[in-house]
Order: structure tokens, then C-alpha cells, then sequence
């Protein structure tokens, strides 16, 4: 298969640990990056069995989040009459050809025991096509956090089906409101405050580490840079220079890249914020923000206005050579590379729409993959295949949203009950 081929056949080669049981066999999933189809998995995830009393919140927040990454069918419970049911979670009570026959391939079962405040969760999926146990596995968590464990155990269901784990255990943090940077568990539970300024607030990014928050605010009347450590809450860098500074990347957990515009020029700097260092990457008059870096950090990808309107360049950080890299009509910006760098995402104005684009590292086939109204912000998950973004249809609020990197699975995250913006992935 060449290397330009836009078809990537990801064969699941699932490697059984439990007693040198066989893999998940011949089953594969098409994926196509820019988006024509692929196949879903049909999966039955009945009542997780309890000692004292049922639990189905559990296997159906399981569901939820196996629904919503958009990799299974998730078959209904009204399929399954009381001897489905009533099964246990050994093979031997498990009558597979009966899933099979409803068109089930994945078979997930599971026993729950709370005790002393904490929650067990023994979980076991089963390839329905030939019996074969494909992981047994065990979660553990204080009895308060039964969701957190759900998701972990979605997670390593993907992980199995698709040989990359899966964003359900993810957090999330964004601006709330236009006022404060939040985060939240990926179905909005958890929510915490990471700001207190109530004062507008862009371009939030949080280092590879986990360590720092940069954002720019207007907390003392004009935009200046801040950069403060999550742990102590205590600032230990900021610009407050004169003019607007926006679109703070890290190169690494201590680098950060912004951009300052004051007066007719601006720049695109970088700064270790712990030693205070920093180095002038690109100057010129006009408008330049948004600097974000290719994963080898060889290119540094960037908003100029230097042909015009706002248009996306690349600049070969060896070379200093800078190239033009969007052509999608006369209006790109907010560009983000995929971890694998792979794929650009960009937000391009197109029909009187501002739409979320992806495009190839040298600008090809760059193509729309939202469905009108105002979105931005686009960012990939860490495994490279979600994008996240915010988005506002007509008179509504702008709301939270993720899709796969080829445009299906559109989803709202419903975080907060105001506006929500600048979507990003907590490292």
C-alpha cells in the first residue's frame, strides 16, 4: 500500500495475556482519514453483575462512552431477553452463538463489590466470533470516583479494538464564560476553576507537564502574558509589555512561544518561563500569532497577514525559509498540528462560515470537515485521532465539540451552562 494512499486498514491484532487465548480474529477497521467510512464494532455491554443490588449506571455510563467515541454500535439492552441477562462472566455460561446471532462481535461483562467506600470493577471482554477471552482485567477506585473508573475501562476496550487508547479518560480544560480557564472530565463531571479573575482571557495552553497555565488577560486593563504554576497557584512569568500578546504554544515543558504586536511589527518569541530567556524566532511588520510547532519541532507553523488577509506559513526552523501553506479562499487561521504530524488543523472562513479544515504539513488537500456556523480552536486528542473545537450555530451559546480527525462523530460536550471556548486537552 503506498504512502499516499488516503485508506490506513488498521488490523486488529489483539494480543490475548489470559492463558495464551487466540487473538480477536479477522476482524478490521477502515479507516479513512479524510473521510468516506469506516467499520463499527457491534458491542453488548449487559448489567454488570453486583453482590448486594444492581448497578446499570455503570454499564450504562460504559456504553455512553463507548457510543460516543465513535468506534462501536452499542447494541440496545432491549435486545437481550433474561437469559442473556442472567449469564455469568465465565465462558463456560456465556452462549456465544446466541450474541452472535443478534449481530454482537464484542461481548463486555463485568462484577461490581463496593466495600469500605471502594469499588471494584472485574471486567472481561470476550470476542463473540470464536469465544476467545480477549483481556480480563480489574479497576479500583474510591467509591466516589465509579465514573472515573468506567472510563478508564472504556479506554482499554478502545485500546483493544483499535490498538490506541481512548480519550474517555481525558479532562479538558477551556475558557468558561469569556472569564475564567476550567477543567473538566470529558463528560463534564469534575469541574474546577484553574482561574479566579473574571476578566476576559485567550489563548490558554497548559505545558506538556501539566506544570504551567500560559493565557493572556486583560486582568489589569490591558492584555499582558501570564504564565502561572497550577501546583501553587504562583506567577512566574509575565509580559506586560505594551501591545497585544496572544497565541502562547510550548515547545517543551519549560518553552513557551507567543506572539507580541505593537505598533506597525510584531514578533513571534520564545521564553523559558523558569529562567526567563528568551529569543526572537520571527519578526516583521504586520500581523504574526498563533505559533505552534511541527512534533520534531523542525517547523514552526504560524498566522500571518503578510499576503493580505490572514493566511496560515510554515517556517523551516534549520533553513529560516517560510512558505505559504494555506490557499482554502483568503481567511486561515488558528492552525494546530496533529501529534503525529500528520495533519494541520485550521479554521477557515468558507461560505460565510467559519469551518474547521485539516490540510497535509505542506498545504494539500486541505478539506472542510465541520457544517457551518462560527468554529474554532481546533485541537487534536493525543492520539491523534479526535479534534476538539468550540462551535456556535445561529443565536446559541458556543459550545464544546469533538469529531474524529476525518469529520464523523460530530459530538457537544455538555460542560458548563455558558459559553465555552478554547477547547484543549489536559496533558
Amino acid at each position: 500500500m503506498s504512502k499516499s494512499s488516503k485508506w490506513i486498514v488498521i488490523v486488529l491484532a489483539l494480543v490475548a495475556w489470559i492463558g495464551g487465548m487466540p487473538a480477536f480474529a479477522g476482524a478490521k477497521v477502515y479507516y479513512d482519514i479524510y473521510g468516506q467510512s469506516y467499520k463499527r464494532i457491534t458491542i453488548a455491554v449487559p448489567p454488570f453483575a453486583a453482590a448486594d443490588k444492581g448497578r446499570p449506571e455503570i454499564s450504562d455510563l460504559l456504553g455512553q462512552d463507548l457510543d460516543m467515541s465513535g468506534f462501536f454500535v452499542v447494541a440496545p439492552r432491549s435486545m437481550m431477553d433474561n437469559d442473556f441477562l442472567s449469564e455469568g462472566v465465565d465462558r463456560k455460561s456465556i452462549r456465544f452463538d446466541q450474541w452472535s446471532s443478534l449481530g454482537v462481535e464484542l461481548l463486555c461483562k463485568a462484577t461490581v463489590e463496593e466495600k469500605d467506600g471502594t469499588i471494584a470493577l472485574s471486567s472481561y471482554l470476550y470476542d463473540v466470533t470464536d469465544g476467545s477471552l480477549l483481556f480480563a482485567k480489574k479497576f479500583g477506585a474510591a467509591s466516589s470516583d465509579w465514573r472515573r473508573l468506567v472510563h478508564r475501562l472504556a479506554d482499554e476496550i478502545i485500546l483493544q479494538a483499535t490498538g490506541e487508547r481512548g480519550i474517555m479518560s481525558s479532562r479538558i480544560y477551556f475558557v468558561g464564560g469569556r472569564r475564567d480557564v476550567y477543567v473538566s472530565d470529558i463528560d463534564g463531571e469534575g469541574l474546577k476553576k484553574l482561574t479566579s479573575y473574571d476578566r476576559l482571557i485567550v489563548s490558554p495552553s497548559v505545558s506538556p507537564d501539566g506544570k504551567y497555565l500560559a493565557f493572556t488577560s486583560y486582568r489589569e486593563g490591558k492584555p499582558c502574558l501570564y504564565v502561572s504554576d497550577l501546583g501553587t497557584n504562583r506567577e512566574v512569568f509575565a509580559d506586560k509589555e505594551d501591545g497585544m500578546k496572544l497565541g502562547g504554544s510550548w515547545i517543551d515543558k519549560r518553552t513557551l512561544a507567543y506572539s507580541l504586536t505593537t505598533g506597525r511589527f510584531s514578533t513571534i518569541y520564545s521564553v523559558n518561563v523558569e529562567t526567563k530567556e528568551r529569543k526572537v524566532l520571527f519578526r516583521r511588520e504586520g500581523i504574526l500569532t498563533s505559533p505552534t510547532f511541527s512534533p520534531d519541532g523542525t517547523k514552526m507553523v504560524f498566522v500571518s497577514d503578510m499576503y493580505g488577509g490572514p493566511n496560515i506559513f510554515a517556517k523551516d526552523m534549520a533553513t529560516g525559509e517560510v512558505k505559504r501553506l494555506s490557499y482554502f479562499g483568503n481567511y486561515n487561521t488558528s492552525p494546530a498540528f496533529s501529534p503525529k504530524g500528520d495533519l494541520i488543523a485550521f479554521v477557515s472562513k468558507t461560505e460565510g462560515a467559519l469551518e474547521i479544515c485539516v490540510m497535509r504539513p505542506d498545504g494539500s488537500d486541505a478539506r472542510v470537515l465541520s457544517d457551518g456556523g462560527v468554529n474554532d480552536s481546533p485541537r487534536f486528542s493525543p492520539c491523534g485521532r479526535y479534534i476538539l473545537y468550540s462551535s456556535q450555530k445561529g443565536n446559541g451559546k458556543t459550545q464544546i465539540c469533538f469529531m474524529l480527525r476525518n469529520g464523523d462523530n460530530k459530538r457537544v460536550l455538555r460542560l458548563t451552562g455558558s459559553d465555552a471556548t478554547q477547547p484543549n486537552f489536559m496533558p
